[in-house]
């Protein structure tokens, strides 16, 4: 028996679910109502004898795993663990992780401890409790739910109380708690002086801390945990944990800038709010944020680096199915200052929160003009990024015909210019010239790239799955993974090495996309595993008719205009081809 078939076999699924949603037996069943949308019937079916659950209203089902992963926002492997030790399971690591996950539970240990200490020490010091209490208002509530805290003026308090409790130094800085002396001196506290903002990943465990100064000190304002072997800065969103159960009950999460911004609503009694690392808003954030809620607003300051922040965040969001909308801040600089002028405020700045292709076109209106041939120009070259993301047909002929009415310009003009910027798929930074890409510019991938590393990372970590690709037509893959799946193709049992070698411009990509798959897939069973693989191939094959469909669309489009009916029929035929495929 597996470690997945065990852990289920040893739980009670009524139990676990019982736990979020208010079960009743009905015969063999139990009956309740759906936790993911509002309902006055119930629709949500739990199994026992089958060990599975179904909910009629989202169309959603599954095993306690997966349950676990959607009211938690979790992993697979995280779901796993999670009931794992409810159950009393203990998972067999890969013997290559062994130590690593025994590392891993004592710098948890450790920072748990750490935040309990930061937050007892609060109580105790007046200058930190004012800062939180006087200064920022904020409610005793509100200060015990974030647990924050405050970190001595000391270069040793912390180390001494940790090594007291057992956690020798090699830990703490391993923890990012402390640092290490020069020529080999123990160790020194990292956070001093300091209020302490905790943050916690999805199992509410200490991951790390953002610490504000409170001296004067000619010093960083902020410092925050550095990489760790549990903290990620890419992956990391304060008050996450604090705001999941609000997130899931609102079907929605607005996303702010700063630790204080969140902690000021919250007070207020808004608590589907959380913070990314300042304006750095990742990819990885916004999958982990995607698995609780597809509805995501974003409320960054109104200066520059906030509408940059707001712009990369919509072009990050352009491939995942989410709605993202846009809050204006009416003139406050930030949500706290506006909070400030009564809760009404904050709720109509969320109640007009823009879409964000419309926030996008009126922001391009509002900065180049549309009055002017450089101004329509300019407004052009901003806009067709976002016109080229919208996969949904209805909306990208609502917002192309939007456009052509703003500018004066013929549809099939502006379907031209797409055709010719194909490559083209950034937004630009409000202040990043047109001919100068941004140096801080990363490849984002599209979604099919993005459905293609998901194959490839299980074949290459698994590659007994190779045979899930061989009907996939790899003249339709990518650019970018094209020469991979050529590879796989001709190699149908091939071996990590050999792919290493016969791949040398890619070998590193290779190893990359191994391990994401070790590290995904390692606990599923097997027949899960390929049929993960088929259903992803699956998954290619549709987006490829997706993106097939949508450039005849267009090109049906131009062919009208132009009152070519020989090219009309051709189309016609052409389109008729993929509706019957499907």
């Amino acid at each position: 028996m597996n470690d997945v078939e065990e852990v289920k076999s040893r739980i009670d699924i009524v139990d676990v679910i019982g736990g979020y949603v208010p079960l009743k037996q009905t015969g063999k069943s139990f009956k309740g109502l759906s936790p993911f949308k509002t309902e006055k019937t119930p629709s949500f079916i739990v199994s026992p004898e089958k060990n599975i659950w179904h909910d009629f209203s989202s169309g959603k089902g599954g095993d306690v795993i997966t349950f676990v992963m959607e009211m938690e926002g979790l992993s697979f492997p995280e779901a796993l663990e999670m009931l794992a030790k409810r159950a009393g399971v203990k998972l067999k690591p890969r013997k290559q992780n062994e130590k690593d996950s025994s590392n891993k539970a004592e710098i948890y240990d450790c920072l748990d401890a750490a935040m309990a200490y930061f937050h007892v020490v609060l109580s105790k010091n007046e200058k930190a409790k004012n800062y939180f209490v006087m200064e920022r208002n904020l409610k005793s509530e509100t200060i015990k739910k974030f647990r924050l805290g405050y970190s001595p003026d000391s270069w040793d308090s912390l180390r001494n109380y940790l090594n007291k409790k057992g956690f020798k130094d090699e830990v703490l800085v391993t923890a990012g708690l402390c640092a290490k002396g020069n020529n080999g001196r123990g160790a020194y506290d990292l956070f001093r002086g300091r209020v302490m903002f905790p943050v916690f990943d999805m199992q509410n465990r200490t991951i790390g801390f953002s610490a504000r100064i409170l001296s004067e000190e000619k010093t960083a304002k902020y410092i925050n945990t550095p990489q760790t072997p549990v903290y990620n800065k890419s992956l990391a969103i304060y008050g996450l944990s604090q705001a999941k159960e609000s997130i899931r009950e609102k079907d929605q999460v607005v996303i702010v800038e700063g630790n204080m911004d969140v902690l000021a609503l919250a007070n207020a009694g808004f608590n589907n709010i959380v913070a990314c690392s300042g304006t750095a808003f990742t990819e990885l954030q916004l999958k982990q944020l995607s698995r609780l809620t597809k509805n995501i607003a974003l409320c960054f300051d109104s200066d520059e680096a906030g509408i940059n922040a707001t712009l990369r965040a919509i072009e990050i969001a352009a491939d995942e199915e989410v709605r993202l909308d846009v809050i204006s801040l009416n003139h406050a600089k930030d949500p706290d200052e506006l909070l400030k002028k009564g809760q009404a405020e904050w709720k109509k700045a969320l109640k007009n929160a823009k879409y964000a292709p419309d926030f996008m076109i009126d922001f391009a209106k509002q900065k180049y003009g549309i009055t002017t041939a450089p101004g329509k120009k300019k407004f052009t070259a901003f806009v067709l990024p976002l016109l080229k993301s919208l996969k949904d047909e209805i909306e990208f002929q609502h917002y192309l015909k939007k456009i052509s009415q703003l500018l004066g310009v013929k549809e099939e003009s502006i379907n031209n210019l797409i055709n010719q910027k194909s490559n083209e798929t950034k937004f630009k930074n409000i202040d990043q010239p047109e001919s100068e890409p941004s140096i801080n510019e990363v490849k984002k991938l599209s979604r099919q790239e993005n459905l293609e590393k998901e194959l490839l990372e299980l074949v290459f970590a698994f590659p007994e799955l190779n045979s899930a690709i061989e009907d996939l037509e790899i003249e339709h893959t990518s650019n970018l993974h094209r020469p991979l799946f050529e590879f796989l193709k001709q190699n149908p049992k091939f071996n990590f090495d050999k792919a290493l070698n016969e791949l040398p411009n890619q070998a590193e990509y290779v190893k990359i996309l191994s391990l994401r798959g070790e590290q995904q897939f390692a606990n599923i069973p097997a027949h899960d595993k390929r049929l993960e693989a088929f259903t992803q191939v699956a998954r290619i094959e549709d987006i490829n008719k997706q993106i097939a469909k949508r450039q005849i669309a267009r090109q049906l489009s131009v062919a009208e205009a132009e009152g070519d009916s020989k090219k009309i029929k051709q189309l016609l035929k052409q389109y008729q081809a993929l509706l019957n495929e499907d």
